[in-house]
């Protein structure tokens, strides 16, 4: 071959393998971001006891829902999670633009999913919810919910046809002793088993360092819940692959309020969040919402 034609080739090859470095520099949080609409979570918990709390809050939800901008109902996706008892009164009540979803399901594993008291997954879907909070740390560690139970809620949410909040958080004390990512590893992880690669576009997983939890508490700073969820993507993508990551929505929970929202919302990996007391004033919501669906 003359050498100006090998010259040639060899100039080819050289910027294919340039442009596949390009590829490669791109993350997959950048990838995940494009036409991905931010997350909301509002975790009432049981701060709302009677149907009359309950009325109240969906008639100003919905006239805050109204009052935003259509950039601001593209851009974000609410999901209010009220106490069992409100499910079917709550999605009556509120505008079909809001979706709504369980704080929990089932309370056992098989053969004894079926226990007196419980609630299925079909039961909550027939409500109309789409959405089902799981892996809290009040469930975790309070009432001793294992990985594994856990995971096994999550296939049968997902067989029920709605989407998980996948809640995830390291102890104060696992902090302290180094273990915050093999604890986040091994709870993301056994909810990993559970998830097919392609339903990934369901499941948002929420970042809940419990020590920055609760009145009082000091926030995990924006850029160690940055650190976090670039590790939790690079994981999912590790173990299932680039496209679970990337159609996969992090969030972070842990005492976001309208003051700090921004400085969480404008992260590379922060695809929303999840809040407990900001989600029960709709003047304070309606600023996270500005703050996601724009920032």
């Amino acid at each position: 071959m003359p050498k100006n034609g090998f010259s040639f080739v060899r100039l080819r090859v050289q910027l294919v393998m340039l442009l596949l470095c390009i590829s490669h520099i791109l993350s997959i949080s950048e990838i995940a971001q494009e036409g991905q609409r931010n997350f909301l979570g509002c975790n009432w918990k049981c701060s709302i006891e009677t149907t009359k709390e309950v009325d109240k809050l969906c008639d100003d939800l919905n006239r805050m829902w109204v009052s935003l901008s259509q950039a601001e109902k593209t851009n974000v996706e609410l999901c209010v999670n009220p106490p069992f008892v409100f499910l079917d009164r709550v999605r009556s009540r509120l505008t079909k633009a809001i979706s709504v979803g369980s704080q929990n399901v089932f309370d056992a594993r098989p053969p004894n999913s079926g226990n007196t008291g419980a609630t299925t997954a079909k039961m909550i879907r027939a409500l109309g919810c789409d959405w089902v909070l799981l892996g809290h740390s009040d469930r975790r560690n309070n009432l001793g919910e294992t990985d594994e139970l856990i995971a096994d809620k999550v296939r049968k949410t997902l067989d029920a046809g709605m989407s998980v909040t996948l809640t995830i958080g390291e102890l104060r004390s696992q902090r302290r002793w180094g273990r915050t990512l093999p604890t986040l590893r091994r709870q993301l992880g056994a909810a990993i088993e559970a998830v097919n690669s392609n339903e990934w576009h369901k499941i948002v997983v929420a970042y809940e360092p419990v020590w920055a939890v609760g009145e009082g508490a000091i926030p995990c700073s924006p850029q160690e819940a940055q650190r976090i969820n670039a590790e939790l993507r690079a994981f999912i993508a590790k173990r299932v692959d680039a496209d679970a990551a990337a159609t996969c929505r992090l969030t972070y929970t842990g005492s976001v309020n309208e003051e700090n929202a921004e400085a969480y919302a404008k992260l590379a990996d922060m695809d929303g969040f999840v809040v407990g007391r900001a989600g029960l004033d709709t003047t304070k919501l309606r600023s996270i919402i500005r703050t996601l669906a724009f920032t």
